[in-house]
């Protein structure tokens, strides 16, 4: 036993010393400075995007328009580190809407971003149905980049159901909404997440011709069933995980466990969730409150790695085996990484925050859900009986130690965010080569009063180091223009990284679209690698650190 407590101590001593010797990870709140603070919004998760393609990132912030002046946002970056609330004026405030996210794609590969919003039914005492909608960039039509509601004439309404065809699309409470391009064909799908527990999710398939049809049954992907409490919340995760270049699909639910679905390559999923043999999900039977998951590559082996937020219990990191035994298969590592923490999770997301070339991971807490809802709102339906979080809590930035260990960093990082958390993103909104982090906060609504303390946005800017980095924008040609599905692995000397390219994570909420991979003390790129959803395969080398690469697929 003293020769392991040995061990023990003289590990956490060699991290302590590497975590000593690193630059620290600081940021500042700029909220009130660039506009967006935004008191007593009850968002769900950000959304990144050059909507207007002026060179810079905007934000939609989907929100629960419970009050007056309570609509979505869409701050318009006006390049000086100042946003404006652009929603309405360019058609895509949702007025009157219950929002719970929103994924930005370019479903018609026109060149522009267009938008899915995932919207939930009226709620208590409101008469307006607003669904979930889909709205279509009219910059590369006209010049000006204004939105078109197409959810009716796109067909965005499931199969057989009346109620979607009265009000116009998806009619039932939606939890969250992502693309990605399950079938390969080059133009991207929708799948769209439902909060009622006894209702189905939906998937949708792009016609290629501005329409899309229901595929939920045929493809595999329903879960009513296999769950007990299908109550699906946060985004859905389109992500390759045996890395043979087709996107799977994990759906996380609350209250019940996840389902992993493999793509077979020819329009149907395969549930591996319970496979006792390879391949198989088994780690994500766990039963936590998950809202959504974040995926990245924490221990740089080429495979893709699970953190899931749980409001009830301590979070979940989950490392994919693949690397090491060939096929599908994952470990939970959530007691001996040190990244578990139990404080109410919402929110998550990964990013090299201090650019050493590993991904670090950021929490958006909210506290435990220990209030019930119907308590503190007036006039909630007696069928609609729920949990929620009542007090705030700080928020948690860990730091990768590269051992498949995290160090909480959070005191004193300028990070702590202290709130009643939802989602959060991370976007290098100054382009100065370090991400910075968008998070929400929920504010509670009853009758249109406010009942809690008032929550806001925050922006928080990363502060920087000496660390070198580089950033790789996709634009597909064969595959869909917004290179959804691709990845990208970036190799500087001993250091190999891979990023995957998503439109949605966590609680709603999306990523900087251009990848972002730091280089630690090195100035080049020996090796950029792309892998894209068509198959097509592209190779840089020797480039320049401290760049935006833009990087189009060939043709043919």
């Amino acid at each position: 036993m003293q020769y392991r407590s040995s061990i023990y101590i003289a590990a956490l001593f060699v991290t302590s010393t590497a975590i000593a010797d690193t630059p620290p990870i600081l940021f500042k709140d700029m909220s009130e400075a660039a506009g967006v603070s935004d008191m007593a919004v009850n968002g769900s998760g950000p959304a990144f995007a050059d909507y207007d393609n002026d060179g810079d990132l905007d934000i939609y912030v989907a929100g629960e328009a419970l009050a007056e002046g309570i609509e979505n946002r869409l701050w318009e970056n006006d390049g000086t580190g100042a946003f404006r609330n652009v929603a309405a004026a360019r058609g895509v405030g949702n007025d009157g809407s219950l929002s719970r996210g929103a994924s930005w794609g370019d479903f018609d590969n026109d060149g522009d971003q267009d938008l899915a919003i995932s919207n939930m039914g009226p709620g208590p005492g409101r008469g307006k149905h607003i669904p979930t909608s889909v709205y279509k960039n009219l910059l590369t039509e006209t010049g000006v980049a204004d939105f078109e509601d197409i959810t009716r004439t796109a067909g965005i309404m499931r199969v057989g159901n009346e109620e979607d065809v009265r009000v116009g699309g998806i009619s039932d409470t939606g939890a969250g909404v992502a693309w990605g391009d399950y079938d390969n064909d080059g133009d991207l799908d929708l799948f769209w997440k439902c909060a009622d527990y006894d209702i189905e999710n939906a998937l949708f398939r792009n016609n290629g011709d501005g329409t899309f049809t229901d595929v939920t049954e045929m493809s595999g992907v329903a879960i009513q069933g296999k769950v007990l409490e299908a109550n699906s919340q946060g985004a859905p995760n389109w992500t390759d995980i045996n890395n043979d270049g087709w996107v799977d699909l994990l759906i996380t639910n609350e209250g019940d466990s996840k389902v992993l679905l493999l793509n077979n390559k020819n329009g149907t999923f395969t549930d591996i969730t319970k496979n006792r043999r390879g391949p198989t999900g088994l780690a994500f039977l766990n039963p936590g409150n998950a809202n959504g998951a974040c995926i990245g590559d924490v221990d740089n082996d080429g495979d893709f790695d699970f953190y899931l937020p749980t409001a009830d219990q301590a979070n979940r990191l989950i490392i994919s085996t693949l690397s090491e035994k060939g096929e599908v298969g994952f470990d939970d590592i959530t007691l001996t990484s040190g990244a578990g923490d139990p404080g109410g999770a919402r929110g998550c997301t990964m990013a090299d925050f201090d650019n050493d070339g590993w991904l670090d991971i950021y929490v958006n807490n909210g506290g435990l859900s220990n209030v019930l809802i119907n308590d503190v709102i007036t006039n909630m339906a007696p069928f609609v009986q729920f949990y929620i979080a009542w007090e705030p809590a700080t928020n948690k930035l860990y730091r990768n130690n590269r051992d498949n260990t995290f160090t909480d960093i959070t005191d004193g990082s300028g990070a702590e965010g202290f709130g009643i958390g939802s989602g959060v993103g991370a976007a290098d909104i100054n382009q100065d080569g370090f991400p910075d982090l968008f998070l929400t906060n929920r504010t509670y609504y009853s009758s249109g009063e406010r009942v809690n303390i008032p929550q806001r946005n925050h922006l928080l800017m990363n502060q920087g180091n000496e660390n070198g980095w580089i950033k790789v924008k996709l634009s597909g040609s064969m595959s869909n223009r917004n290179g959804y599905g691709a990845k990208v692995r970036v190799v500087s000397g001993e250091l190999v990284q891979a990023r995957e390219h998503t439109s949605a994570h966590g609680y709603n909420s999306t990523n900087d679209p251009i990848l972002m991979f730091g280089l630690g003390d090195a100035d080049t790129a020996d090796r950029i690698e792309v892998s894209w959803p068509s198959g097509a395969k592209q190779v840089l080398t020797n480039v320049s650190g401290r760049q935006t690469i833009q990087i189009s697929e060939p043709q043919g």
